[in-house]
């Protein structure tokens, strides 16, 4: 019975996951390499992979529990780890989302320095920190 609810756990994780998918403008698609900037998008299998994963990890953190061996212990499903488990899903797939986002935009920043002759900038833009990439910006001429 154990392995039945971590599958449902992690299922509740996906939904919270898929459901972000339509946040933003990340779309429903597989995973893929964008030909024309050849970025790597994690699609929505991506996202309902990580709102699993997430999902399950804070569930387990709540419920130290023995699943195997002779103090094994039965493992209750309330309510609590239902939306527990949904909001994580879709707090995690949220996460995976922006730290995919800010690396695009950081690329996306560094090649428009580099457009306009600003090779010093374009390095602040692809290795720095948002708020110096910002400064970095407001001081080109």
């Amino acid at each position: 019975m154990h392995y039945w609810i971590i599958a449902l756990i992690a299922s509740i994780g996906a939904v919270g996951g898929f459901v972000n998918v339509f946040i933003g403008d990340s779309g429903l698609h597989l995973p893929r390499k964008d030909p024309q900037t050849k970025t790597w998008q994690p699609g929505f299998l991506g996202v309902v992979i990580v709102g699993s994963v997430a999902a399950v990890g804070s569930w387990a953190t709540l419920r130290g529990l023995d699943l195997i061996g002779p103090n094994a212990t039965p493992l209750p499903f309330t309510t609590g780890d239902f939306a527990n488990a949904l909001v994580i899903g879709f707090g995690g797939a949220k996460w995976f989302k922006s730290e995919h986002e800010k690396d695009t935009l950081q690329e996306a920043g560094a090649l428009v320095a580099t457009k306009k002759g600003h090779q010093d900038v374009a390095g602040i833009f692809r290795a720095g920190t948002p708020l110096e990439a910002l400064k970095a910006a407001k001081n080109m001429t």
